[in-house]
């Protein structure tokens, strides 16, 4: 295949997911952009609001378009995500048509004085910092103006002196040097071997010899659930907890992060190790259930191989995976605290799951029922399993429903499989499983960043990792830092990471960091040519979409349809394995806008 040119580099280079995902925003968004100046203005409403702040703290700012008092409302939260206020009227219905539009690419603001002591305040000043991509700055500048508000500028006097210098956090002289690929930060951590306590699972549940990596994995894991340590970045001061990142203090002790992320390098075993967790932390006080089958009677959990199987009086269908849908709750029991697990995973993976509970966990020891396809709906008798799997694909299709018992159940614990899948914050599946209800949360990715810091913005979310959770406080004290290559940025990621993540790589016989012993590995790049064939079709088909691309861009309408020009690309490459993995033609290509059924 030969090279592209600088017109498919310029594509791929902006739009291309890396694994053929479509992304919503280019990630140059939050690395181009500057801050270009700052307006003060009032938090107005502070007597309506529980939310308290300290002098030169941090607050996020979220836009609320669906307020039913004004549909410019920006809404004010602190670092603990409780709502301060609102921006006064006369700036938000500047800054908001800006936000929504996307000509602003961020807003951050930060309040310089305490209210004072004693009284509580109608109003509180802060400034509000602007963000845009270089060729917005005359448009924000204009609409600033217009709007009667006054813009600071680093030009002006008063921006020195000012809290911008705080934001304004500046490029290190050595930014290539302390750039780095975001991934290498996990290999800094360095847990394994460093106080890491063994665990043995149950013998009564789980039968397999467990690897000594994966003893400490679970060690780590329960120790997490379990911990009662303060978050990272608080500390206690003056009888409150202070947030040495946002400068917020409060007089309630935050709440341990009772999980977090497991990042192990594929083929280390992560599901036994997590099947492992689920069989040793149980809650304290957990309940018995008589499990009864859809005529009455009780269910049966055995199976003639001696394997686990969940097998419902209902016809048996085809695959084994739809084997683990058995049982319902006697009406007679109850249940008195969470003790079921949620496993988010893609449908590729259920199989997985299973294969493992049959091979490494005692039958009847785990209740298991799978939420895929035709499923049973009541609460009752999810929460009555040890167990629950489900798919994303479920979960985002049940997302929209109240009634959905995935939504009203709150989880014992809920683990994401497969993670990187919802990297894409906009994404339903996302939304959907952030809004799960959960006492332990946990990801689980052979592979948590795939394009760059942002994919963990929505890891942060799910796990509810204060304040980092909020994006605002994310592309503040994470994002934009890293992009500029402050050092501040590495450092507060690396902290992050080392504090709830754990990564350990299987490493080869010659490195100092083997956990199974692999050989090293050999690549070998081999050339093939294509037939007279397969070249006049690539060809005809690279000419085709290179008029395609040119005609979008000129009509600035490439990213309506990037994700078309991505499933070309796909198509192109098809064709140097086969040519049979193509139509014949691009036109049959033009109508699509996804990549489902690929």
């Amino acid at each position: 295949m030969e090279e592209e040119d600088d017109l498919w580099k310029q594509f791929l280079e902006q739009y291309d997911g890396g694994d053929g995902d479509v992304l919503s925003v280019p990630s140059q968004v939050f690395s181009d952009s500057y801050l270009i100046g700052f307006v003060i203005a009032n938090i107005v409403g502070l007597r309506y609001y529980s939310g308290t702040i300290n002098g030169r703290e941090l607050v996020g700012l979220v836009r609320e378009p669906l307020n039913t008092y004004d549909p410019n409302a920006i809404k004010v939260l602190n670092s603990s995500a409780v709502q301060v206020g609102h921006i006064e009227r006369t700036v938000a219905a500047v800054l908001a048509p800006l936000l929504d539009s996307r000509i602003i690419s961020a807003v951050e603001a930060i309040v310089p004085k305490p209210p004072p002591s004693g009284r509580s305040p109608y109003r509180l000043p802060c400034q509000i910092h602007i963000f845009a991509l270089p060729d917005a700055i005359p448009t924000v500048q204009c609409a600033i103006e217009d709007g009667g508000l006054h813009l600071f500028t680093p030009d002006d006097h008063e921006f020195g002196l000012s809290e911008s210098v705080i934001v304004n956090e500046s490029t290190s002289t050595n930014a290539s040097k302390e750039r780095r690929m975001v991934d290498e930060i996990f290999a800094l951590v360095g847990k394994e071997g460093k106080g890491i306590e063994h665990l043995e699972p149950p013998k009564d549940v789980i039968l397999t010899e467990l690897f000594p990596h994966q003893k400490e994995g679970l060690g780590w894991l329960v120790n997490r659930e379990n911990s009662q340590d303060l978050p990272l970045f608080w500390k206690e001061k003056n009888g409150g907890f202070l947030n040495v990142l946002t400068n917020h203090l409060t007089n309630d002790r935050p709440e341990p992060l009772k999980g977090g992320i497991f990042a192990d390098d594929m083929g280390l075993g992560k599901t036994l190790t997590l099947l492992s967790l689920i069989a040793t932390n149980k809650p304290v006080s957990s309940v018995s259930y008589t499990l009864v089958d859809d005529v009455g009677t009780s269910s049966a959990r055995k199976h003639k191989s001696g394997n686990k199987k969940v097998v419902s009086s209902r016809k048996k269908r085809k695959t084994d995976v739809d084997d683990y849908n058995g049982g319902i709750l006697d009406s007679k029991d109850k249940v008195s605290s969470p003790k079921t697990t949620l496993v988010v995973c893609p449908s590729s993976v259920l199989t997985t799951w299973i294969a493992q509970l049959e091979q490494h966990t005692r039958p009847g020891s785990l209740q298991v029922y799978l939420y895929h396809g035709e499923r049973k709906k009541e609460v009752d008798l999810l929460l009555s399993h040890d167990l629950v799997l489900t798919t994303y694909k479920t979960l985002a299709l049940e997302f929209s429903s109240s009634q959905s018992p995935l939504k009203k159940i709150e989880w014992l614990r809920v683990i994401l499989d497969e993670a990187h899948v919802i990297k894409n914050f906009l994404s339903q599946q996302t939304k959907a499983v952030v809004e799960l209800k959960a006492e332990r949360r946990w990801v689980v990715t052979g592979t948590p960043i795939q394009n760059n810091s942002f994919d963990l913005y929505s890891l942060m979310a799910f796990l509810r990792f204060l304040p980092f959770s909020i994006k605002n406080y994310w592309q503040r004290l994470v994002q934009r830092p890293l992009d500029q290559g402050s050092a501040s940025g590495i450092a507060r990621l690396q902290a992050l990471m080392a504090s709830i993540s754990l990564r350990r790589m299987k490493g080869t016989n010659s490195g100092s960091n083997s956990l199974v012993g692999l050989p090293s590995k050999t690549v070998e790049t081999c050339f093939v040519e294509l037939c007279s064939e397969e070249r006049e079709q690539y060809e005809k088909m690279e000419s085709e979409a290179r008029s395609t691309l040119r005609e979008y861009i000129n009509a600035d309408t490439i990213l309506r349809n990037y994700s078309t020009v991505l499933h070309i690309i796909l198509r192109l490459r098809q064709i140097c394995n086969n040519v049979a993995l193509c139509p014949s033609d691009l036109k049959s290509l033009l109508s699509s806008n996804s990549f489902e059924g690929l």
